[in-house]
């Protein structure tokens, strides 16, 4: 269309000049205008002459090139015996816009006053006023063009401007950038790729619907992105032909790319429009256009995410979870919605400084992001609170991912120099179903079920019910605390005894540690973490403590002279309310007292927070402990803010090292440092040291390099039954005597 508008206004134009033409040569019958594809753009008789036509057709190009150095102008003779002569219009250099073509009848072709030089001089003036109004047609044209491809675009910004307003910065309005920038620029695919942000948003033509994406995709990230790094401007690359691929894809494209960048100014991704439908090359335009697009794309990403965690923000969290809501298609189908609150990181800022907390909530983020499925979308609401949405999967699900968070909050842990402090989370999990209705409704059941999980001890994972508006936890609490009664008091609980074997010496006598395991009523194993947590917020610590003493000792007394005879140590654990119990010391004087085993054979292991918490009575307990002939070891020692500041105050005799330090200590330069500090201190204080959480030979013999005296963990011996262990000791005394 734009072409015949164009070939209109020109023949408007050279139209003017027919009365000028036929008063110059009144022996022309009439003047034909063609262009230099050969098409009659004006006649002045107005009438289409195929001969005419034909004529100019069949002219080599070099002939109509050559026109312009010829003295004479081109004659020729038609069939019909008519005469031409074509004169070339002048264009810029020295290629011609087209041709002039008169034609003369028989009789004035053939008189001896035709003079074909004569007749050029005379139209000399006519012609270069035809190719002035061609070349001011053509210019007007083109500028014509150039506005309304403009307004087209302004009209395109004006339209996303107002789009992406109107949605409050949604995360949807990145989808209306990428869809209607493609339909804009024609492409067969347009897609938008942030890969720190898990974005990937794009739309295809019908003509690349074959064609593999995530390979394209992989291209973009792998292969242009780092070529980007640097730029601000959009560049356009040409794209070798893709491996594998058939078709379009297959030939190879042009592509025309932005970078993105976050807000201190690094490349986070691009935007990419990738081989034009109808084969043009980008031009200066589309550069200008596209790097519009990416700075609307810029404002919709600084607007939705959190410029920390690159997480999204709470608004743009809100607005996902109304597009998740309508998604349900049926009250079957349901989303869970995971609440995350991190337990003490005021206490990181208040002793570490605000960028100490900082760096938390990154390790946090990361911790959350590495196992991230495909189906979930996370949100940094508040400064320590987070959430997110995993989309059609069960509560089950939801109570896995949150366990494997919960798992790896040993990595929260913060230290400066000789001070530490083990952050942990609380967290709070809601279905979201077609029932829940406002998003509000659902983020408010998942913030009720992490605060329940703060209120009943912090640490923990609490599921919103909303058949009875309650919160529960997997294990209900009263369930739990009710078998935990009935093993009390019918014998549910199984003793298990781990080793506890020398990196340094070469001792023979054999330490291990008392654990304690539960089956419920259905003959299901309990979690451990769910056993103490319920036993701890119901306190019922003291009563297991009792068990385990009581019991461990039984089983002690009926293997006396083994135990004794390989001069074994057994540690048991006393929990930090058994420290409170005023009675707990006469209790354990009269236990041992009655089983006749050796208090030497005992170790007493007291975690370092719960020895804090009551200094005065700790110490106490502890001398009148070591009084009796037992030891004590300071458990999970490390983990507290000042740990070498009230190391002081307790006589003990092994400080057994946190784990947090020990998982990582063959990669993490912090743990192991912690580590040197703790045995050296103990090398001082003439006090052992005990590894626990040991997982590999590699963690082992950095270790016994280090000068730790014992090691806990799968790769030293994994726990059994305390019963088989004793059957071992007796086998081994029997043997040495033998």
């Amino acid at each position: 269309m734009a072409a015949e508008i164009h070939h209109l206004k020109t023949s408007d134009s050279i139209g003017k000049a027919a009365a000028l033409l036929h008063s110059l040569v009144p022996r022309a019958q009439c003047f034909c205008v063609y262009d230099r594809s050969g098409n009659c753009i004006w006649s002045s008789d107005g009438v289409e002459d195929y001969e005419i036509d034909a004529f100019v057709a069949e002219l080599p190009d070099e002939v109509v090139l050559a026109l312009r150095q010829q003295a004479e102008p081109l004659k020729r003779s038609l069939p019909s015996g008519r005469t031409v002569l074509a004169l070339p219009v002048p264009g810029p250099g020295d290629e011609p816009l087209g041709l002039l073509v008169a034609l003369f009848s028989k009789n004035a072709g053939k008189s001896a006053s035709f003079n074909p030089n004569l007749i050029r001089n005379i139209l000399a003036p006519a012609v270069d006023v035809i190719a002035d109004g061609y070349r001011l047609t053509s210019r007007i044209s083109d500028a014509e063009q150039r506005f309304a491809l403009l307004e087209k675009e302004l009209e395109l910004v004006y339209r996303i401007d107002e789009r992406i307003h109107a949605t409050n910065a949604r995360h949807s309005a990145l989808a209306q950038l990428v869809g209607q920038s493609g339909r804009y620029f024609g492409v067969n695919y347009s897609v938008l790729l942030i890969p720190s942000k898990r974005i990937r948003i794009s739309a295809t033509h019908s003509t690349w619907k074959e064609v593999n994406r995530k390979s394209v995709d992989r291209y973009l990230i792998e292969q242009l992105l780092p070529k980007l790094d640097g730029d601000a401007a959009p560049a356009v690359f040409n794209v070798p032909p893709l491996p594998g691929e058939e078709g379009l894809a297959a030939n190879g494209f042009e592509l025309l790319a932005c970078p993105l960048h976050d807000s201190h100014g690094n490349v986070e991704g691009v935007l990419a429009q990738l081989g034009r439908i109808n084969g043009t090359t980008f031009s200066k335009s589309d550069r200008r256009f596209l790097a519009h697009v990416v700075r609307k794309v810029e404002y919709v990403i600084e607007q939705s995410y959190d410029a920390m965690t690159g997480f999204m923000n709470r608004k743009s969290f809100e607005a996902q979870l109304r597009e998740s809501w309508k998604a349900l298609r049926s009250d079957e189908e349901n989303h869970q919605v995971i609440y995350f609150d991190l337990d003490n990181l005021q206490l990181v800022n208040d002793n570490f400084g605000h960028k100490a907390g900082d760096d938390v909530i990154l390790r946090f983020a990361r911790i959350l992001e590495e196992g991230l499925p495909k189906n979930g979308v996370l949100s940094r609401l508040t400064g320590d609170d987070f959430c997110l949405l995993l989309t059609n999967v069960d509560t089950d699900a939801a109570l896995d991912y949150a366990a494997r968070v919960r798992d790896r909050c040993s990595e929260l842990r913060y230290l400066e120099g000789m001070r530490s402090l083990q952050v942990t989370i609380s967290t709070g999990i809601a279905r979201f179903t077609r029932a829940s209705g406002d998003h509000g409704a659902v983020l408010t059941a998942a913030r009720m079920a992490c605060e329940t999980a703060k209120a009943h001890g912090r640490d923990r994972v609490e599921v919103y019910d909303d058949q009875n508006q309650s919160v529960i936890r997997r294990y209900d609490d009263m369930q739990l605390v009710s078998s935990i009664q009935q093993a009390l008091d019918d014998g549910g609980f199984e003793l298990l005894a781990q080793p506890i074997g020398p990196l340094r010496s070469k001792t023979t006598n054999p330490r291990f540690e008392i654990l304690l395991r539960m089956t419920d009523t259905d003959g299901e194993k309990v979690p451990t973490k769910a056993l103490f947590s319920a036993a701890e917020r119901y306190r019922m610590m003291p009563q297991i403590d009792r068990w385990v003493v009581s019991h461990t000792l039984a089983k002690l007394s009926e293997a006396r002279d083994f135990v004794e005879g390989q001069a074994a140590i057994f540690s048991i654990n006393l929990s930090g309310q058994s420290l409170g119990d005023d009675d707990i010391f006469d209790f354990i004087q009269q236990e041992i007292r009655h089983s006749k085993v050796p208090a030497t054979s005992l170790c007493f292991e007291i975690t370092e927070s719960a020895a804090v918490s009551n200094l005065a009575k700790a110490a106490s307990f502890i001398a009148n402990l070591r009084e009796l002939g037992c030891s004590i070891s300071l458990d999970d020692f490390g983990a507290g803010l000042s740990s070498f500041a009230y190391l002081k105050n307790f006589e003990v005799d092994t400080l057994k090292i946190d784990g947090g330090f020990i998982r990582d200590i063959t990669e993490n330069r912090i743990s192991k440092s912690m580590v040197a500090a703790i045995v050296q201190v103990a090398e001082v204080m003439g006090l052992e040291t005990v590894a626990e959480y040991v997982e590999s030979d590699k963690t082992s013999k950095m270790l016994a390099g280090m000068g730790v005296h014992y090691a806990q963990g799968h790769a030293i011996g994994r726990p059994v039954a305390i019963d088989a262990v004793l059957d071992e000791l007796s086998d081994l005394l029997r043997s040495s005597t033998v």
